[in-house]
């Protein structure tokens, strides 16, 4: 059964917060704005390396909280980063959704896990060995990189699960973000299209950029896949603005009201076809974009050797390279073999490797 709502219960942006959220969500989808999240990135890299370098230096290798196999992993991350941030600046926008082009959610995957960990510890679930030097430079440039990455990731990355409403909820929560967002003197007005584009929930989505959930009625609607005329504006904003990914499904919308959340399944209108960088240039107003976090000024970090693949392997095939092969689900799990060799099952089972080092 279909849930409806009035919306005259319903929290709605008013024009200028409109204006602010169309400009808020170009920004944090921006090349510009994920190549200052892969620097951050960069810079989290180097502070392991200079840890696991010092550990070196003092023998304790084997027993520092962050050695060499955490070490390429995280490389390993912020080589995907790297690469979403060349192919994101060349025009392609499919680097944000959650799939096999997902370069973000790939390096997302240490991020998280260093979180998690980070957490535990503070909790005292987990421990770090004493023998760790740098551990609070390690902290700082993880902590850094997950605000920067928290700031953009949160409402541009596709989620994990189709079945999720979309990202951005307007509410008290994002009236409070907005009035303290940096935004210059005067925004653009919101694009208003002649010739209208409209995706249903569950449908998919014909183009990355940004949609408004607008009220639309039934019937004109279906007659858009029969030839007939289509709906005409003006159109009653239903909610909050987002960010869709061409060739994902058009997600329900989550409105806020004075006592609840409600998911509803919507009509999108493309307010913004996201067709930026396809030319090779980076538009001119990227150069005065600001953002909130992290607070910290970002360190210039040394140049670092970043792989320029990845090469994985599941159990049973020859290994591509010799080195150190990594078990993908359980960072402590390792093996060295010659390039040939038949990678091995890993506590009994079939399991992917990833290879760390040659």
């Amino acid at each position: 059964m279909k849930q409806s709502i009035s919306t005259n219960a319903v929290m709605l942006p008013s024009q200028y917060e409109r204006q602010q959220i169309f400009y808020w969500l170009q920004r944090i989808s921006s090349a510009t704005a994920w190549r200052r999240i892969y620097e951050y990135y960069k810079a989290w890299a180097v502070a392991t390396e200079n840890s696991l370098r010092e550990a070196d230096q003092h023998g304790w290798g084997s027993e520092t909280s962050l050695p060499q196999s955490e070490y390429a992993l995280i490389l390993k991350g912020l080589a995907h980063c790297e690469e979403g941030v060349k192919r994101l600046a060349s025009g392609d926008k499919r680097v944000f959704r959650f799939d096999a082009n997902g370069e973000f959610a790939m390096a997302r995957r240490m991020l998280s896990h260093w979180t998690q960990m980070l957490e535990r510890i503070e909790l005292g679930e987990n421990g770090i060995k004493k023998n760790t030097p740098l551990w609070a430079e390690f902290c700082e440039a993880l902590v850094a990189l997950g605000q920067v990455w928290g700031e953009c990731a949160v409402e541009i990355l596709e989620p994990r699960y189709i079945d999720e409403p979309a990202l951005t909820l307007y509410g008290i929560w994002l009236q409070e973000e907005l009035a303290n967002m940096p935004f210059p003197n005067e925004l653009k007005a919101v694009p208003d299209p002649i010739d209208n584009t409209f995706v249903r929930t569950n449908d998919y989505t014909p183009c990355s950029g940004i949609w408004e959930p607008v009220e639309v009625p039934s019937a004109p609607f279906l007659s858009l896949f029969s030839g007939a005329p289509k709906p005409q504006p003006p159109f009653t904003v239903v909610g909050a603005m987002n960010y869709l990914h061409g060739g994902s499904k058009a997600p329900k919308i989550t409105v806020e009201t004075a006592n609840d959340n409600i998911d509803l399944a919507t009509t999108w209108r493309l307010l913004w076809r996201d067709d930026r960088y396809s030319d090779g240039t980076i538009p001119e107003e990227e150069a005065h974009y600001r953002f909130k976090k992290p607070d910290a000024v970002l360190p210039t970090p040394p140049s670092i050797s970043v792989p320029n693949e990845t090469i994985w392997g599941d159990s049973g095939t020859a290994a591509k390279a010799t080195g150190k092969w990594l078990v993908e689900s359980d960072l402590s799990g390792c093996v060295m073999l010659q390039m040939g060799e038949k990678l091995p099952l890993y506590q009994g089972r079939e399991v992917r490797w990833v290879l760390a080092d040659k």
